[in-house]
């Protein structure tokens, strides 16, 4: 739990933490963790960490790209190595050795910077992160859009794109490279990640079809995650009644939960999300003419 404290929900007239209520309303059943990542839109200091992780399996959904940082309306993640680069090496234990000095050149300009306090011609700091990312590939990201991230994948979100993350329950990462000062470790992990990291391009995404217009987009030990397209639904998705619970997201339009009230259904706004227990999935329905919604529950 964090220092800072933990969520209450207003119930029965108090005031309870979070963890009572899902206890409470879930008995021993686990809950999911959604997580927004919500980079600023300035360039550089909206770009997250280049990292891999060796356990933590991820999958990012876009639902908002900034428009001043993006004015054709698509976004980016820096997600691989460059084939065309890799190519350029006799092997890649060379490319590998290549990158890691690329890496380890600019390491050595953030630290005059950051814990020496020198000041570096920008001309210089930007030649020498221009050379390391140009072993990375980047990848165009719209609403909508998702991105499975395979352990041992390089991978930084970029400024100005807003995801939703679900995740497994581990948390371990290995920073590869980053154009700020690092404030969660005193370190980076750039020899250990180029060593270990994948070469290949990422796979193309291919999901499992559901249904008519829903796609199975994750599949963790712990939970899955539908995606889908409300229109080709007819309007109106019903989930199965045998879940334990439902986290219901709404991606870039409104849609209505319905429950035992269809006439006083929940409206969901753009990026907003509701929390559905096990009680009222029997009547739920979710109604909209069109847009995309994600659902994500156990053995879903």
């Amino acid at each position: 739990m964090e220092a800072r404290g933990e969520s209450r929900v207003h119930t029965g007239g108090q005031q309870i933490p979070i963890s009572h209520y899902l206890h409470k309303v879930q008995g021993n059943t686990d809950v999911l963790l959604l997580k927004v990542l919500d980079p600023a839109p300035q360039t550089v200091t909206g770009d997250l960490y280049f990292e891999v992780h060796e356990e933590k399996r991820e999958v990012y959904i876009v639902t908002h790209v900034d428009a001043h940082a993006w004015p054709a309306g698509q976004g980016a993640i820096r997600f691989g190595m460059n084939q065309a680069k890799r190519q350029q090496f006799a092997d890649d234990q060379a490319f590998r050795g290549a990158y890691l000095g690329a890496v380890q050149n600019y390491a050595a300009i953030r630290q005059q910077i950051d814990h020496h306090g020198k000041t570096i011609p920008a001309a210089e700091e930007q030649q020498a992160r221009a050379a390391m990312e140009a072993f990375t590939q980047m990848r165009a990201l719209s609403v909508g859009d998702v991105v499975r991230v395979p352990t041992w994948t390089p991978h930084a979100l970029q400024h100005g794109v807003r995801v939703v993350e679900f995740q497994t329950p581990t948390y371990e990462r290995y920073i590869i490279s980053f154009a700020q000062k690092v404030v969660t470790q005193d370190h980076w992990d750039s020899a250990h990640a180029i060593a270990h990291m994948h070469l290949d391009a990422p796979a193309a995404e291919q999901f499992e079809q559901v249904g008519p217009g829903i796609e199975r987009i994750a599949s963790f030990a712990d939970f899955n995650v539908w995606r889908a397209d409300l229109s080709a639904c007819g309007g109106e998705l019903t989930l199965p009644k045998q879940l334990p619970y439902a986290v219901c997201m709404s991606l870039a339009q409104s849609i209505q939960i319905c429950g035992q009230e269809p006439t006083n259904p929940l409206e969901l706004a753009a990026e907003e999300a509701c929390f559905v227990p096990r009680a009222a999935l029997a009547q739920l329905s979710i109604r909209g003419p069109h847009g995309q919604v994600l659902i994500a529950a156990p053995g879903l």
